[in-house]
């Protein structure tokens, strides 16, 4: 039974300690295939914007930052808004004349979504002296279209006073 005991304490000990120090990396793994999700919101409208800090992808209301990855957003052949990565190209909707933006609404038949989503785990934070329990959150765009092609898009939110930042852009059967 003591053995048992010691034997326990042990991992109990082992797991803190790895907790402790690498934490954010298991959080950050485990985002990777699940997060919590708190809120969604449909999506009408998307537009593009170049400002002095980087360029800008206005969803309804929501103005995310494309950086680090900025993806290239224009205009197709067929005059649709579109965005490409990597040699894929994602169309959005019709362009609509507003100012000097590039700006559609969703097509018809387009399922698109906004959700804010959070790490399941927490990890320790040591910040001017106190410990704080910290976890990422995301902001992922989803829109499916009615012919299959689909466009994930997920931004990481390290810190509630950090900026969104691009992490991820996934087309998949789009046009090449």
């Amino acid at each position: 039974m003591r053995k048992i005991l010691i034997a326990l304490l042990l991992v109990i000990l082992t797991m803190s300690i790895l907790w402790i120090f690498a934490g954010r990396q298991i959080s950050e793994f485990v985002d990777r295939f699940k997060t919590a999700e708190f809120k969604l919101e449909p999506v009408h409208s998307i537009s593009y914007e170049e400002t002095p800090d980087g360029n800008l992808l206005k969803i309804d209301h929501e103005g995310l930052q494309l950086s680090p990855l900025n993806p290239h957003v224009g205009s197709t052949k067929e005059n649709r808004l579109a965005l490409a990565q990597e040699g894929k190209v994602f169309p959005f909707g019709p362009l609509k004349s507003a100012d000097d933006n590039l700006a559609a609404d969703a097509d018809n038949g387009d399922s698109a979504s906004l959700s804010w989503r959070h790490s399941y785990l927490s990890w320790p934070n040591y910040r001017n002296g106190m410990v704080d329990l910290n976890r990422d959150g995301y902001i992922e765009l989803t829109w499916n279209k009615a012919d299959g092609a689909k466009l994930k898009m997920v931004w990481l939110v390290p810190d509630i006073h950090a900026p969104p930042s691009l992490i991820r852009v996934e087309i998949s059967n789009a046009s090449q």
